[in-house]
């Protein structure tokens, strides 16, 4: 909405804000051509830049410069509209393409919005895990609280398993894992490192890799351990004993816990209801994404 529409809109009001837009934050600080540059102008874009330029423009005199480099744009901005390239083909193709991304970006912004409002509802009430239940859960796996246990492991991760057979063979055969695990496992966050984990306790990962740590003993080899992120082969490298914990201490853990595991639950029953076909001959050509920080075997 343009000055003129504000004045309007205020006019119309009785005038009720008339003092108000006469303030500091919409007094014009320069103008270009038929342009003005204002206060509330200034202000927000230098709310957009780096914040190390934020703190040199906290100086008048770096406020100042900051203002000459936006009256340099507004002059370069009003000849290139005088000069007709807007009608220039690479000029539209670029706005075109800028379109289609802000197009697919408010659209994932949309759904991403709609996903969370929706998961909240979910977890409030569907999936919500009662005190009693939370209690029923403790009692029923005292020995874990009681006596926890913390878990060091290395693990090699790889999509196949025919791949996890090969990686199981290399470490039969005497290789170094954190050898094999730097030149074959696909989890970033832990492939550079040999494959060493941060340390765990029961309920911090996927269920099918906790079992089969658990299980191990130290310095000993897993079998192929197959998760929902693909083939991992395991080394256990260490184990520590941990205090008790009371239901008061471990109540919140414990309703995250059962929260997750209904979750699950519910996904695998949509899934089965709508029906997922997965194409693997489209996959097969679908690139590797940069790598990231997170922990594949860790769970949402």
């Amino acid at each position: 909405m343009n000055r003129s529409v504000f004045r309007s809109v205020f006019f119309i009001l009785g005038g009720v804000f008339l003092a108000s837009c006469q303030t500091r934050h919409d007094e014009v600080v320069a103008k270009v051509g038929g342009e003005e540059i204002t206060v509330s102008d200034l202000q927000s874009r230098l709310r957009e830049t780096p914040s190390a330029y934020q703190q040199y423009a906290a100086s008048a005199e770096g406020r100042k410069q900051f203002l000459n480099l936006m009256v340099r744009e507004r002059v370069i901005l009003l000849e290139a509209k005088k000069s007709g390239i807007q009608r220039d083909p690479t000029y539209r193709q670029a706005i075109d393409q800028f379109r289609q991304k802000w197009e697919r970006s408010l659209k994932d912004n949309q759904d991403s919005l709609l996903v969370q409002t929706y998961l909240r509802k979910l977890r409030s009430k569907d999936l919500a895990a009662s005190d009693t239940e939370v209690q029923t859960y403790y009692e029923g796996h005292r020995a874990e609280f009681e006596h926890p246990v913390e878990v060091q492991a290395s693990h090699v991760l790889v999509p196949s398993e025919a791949e996890a057979q090969m990686v199981l063979s290399r470490l039969k055969n005497g290789e170094a894992f954190d050898r094999v695990a730097k030149e074959m496992s696909k989890d970033p966050a832990t492939a550079a490192r040999g494959g060493k984990l941060n340390p765990f306790r029961h309920g911090m990962l996927v269920p099918e890799f906790e079992a089969a740590a658990f299980q191990l003993k130290e310095g000993e080899l897993s079998g192929i351990v197959k998760t929902q992120f693909g083939f991992h082969i395991i080394k256990k490298t260490g184990e520590k004993n941990l205090p008790p914990r009371s239901l008061a201490d471990a109540k919140e853990e414990i309703r995250a816990r059962l929260e997750r595991e209904r979750f699950d639950q519910w996904v695998m029953a949509k899934q089965a209801t709508l029906g997922v076909k997965i194409n693997d001959q489209a996959m097969a050509a679908v690139k590797a994404p940069a790598p990231s920080a997170a922990n594949p075997v860790q769970e949402p």
